[in-house]
């Protein structure tokens, strides 16, 4: 809340490069209540916070005004967005046209195991047919249960343990 003459925090108004203030207020980073009946404010201002190390801005992206009621003064309700705030990644809608004709061993989708299926079954294959003999075989499969039986591994495969450890049976 902005309230003249009071409260912990320091901000400014900027536009274009002037600033008006210092208000100080109570300064929250997505909302600011500025109790004055007039003040000259609109969406893409600035709000400037003053922290103790540095100065953070904040865009004004909506601007909304309350002419108050009995007991609450008139005032405006800014809502902002951190300008140094780490955008989120968007969502991009994609639409896939899949035609299938005949086939098996389809997979669609993201976030699967399927791909970690055919790895170990390859290895497994390279391991059956190795030239060696079988306790060596029996010995790299039982190396390789032990490394998948690792709480590290077992939490970076993920979903895919249960299947990497079923085809190790």
């Amino acid at each position: 809340m902005l309230i003249p003459g009071g409260n912990k925090d320091t901000v400014f108004l900027e536009r274009d490069g002037e600033r008006k203030g210092p208000f100080q207020c109570n300064f929250s980073s997505d909302r600011l209540n500025l109790f004055f009946k007039e003040l000259d404010v609109v969406e893409g201002d600035k709000v400037v916070s003053l922290t103790p190390n540095r100065e953070e801005y904040y865009t004004v992206m909506e601007v909304r005004y309350s002419s108050g009621l009995s007991m609450i003064q008139p005032h405006y309700t800014l809502s902002l967005s951190k300008d140094s705030a780490l955008s989120r990644a968007k969502i991009s809608t994609t639409t896939n046209h899949i035609n299938i004709h005949g086939s098996t061993g389809i997979q669609i989708g993201d976030h699967n195991i399927q791909n970690l299926q055919i790895a170990f079954k390859e290895v497994l294959a390279s391991i059956e047919s190795a030239d060696v003999p079988r306790e060596e075989k029996e010995e790299a499969r039982n190396r390789l249960h032990s490394f998948l039986s690792h709480p590290l591994v077992a939490a970076a495969v993920g979903a895919g343990l249960p299947v990497a450890l079923g085809l190790l049976s």
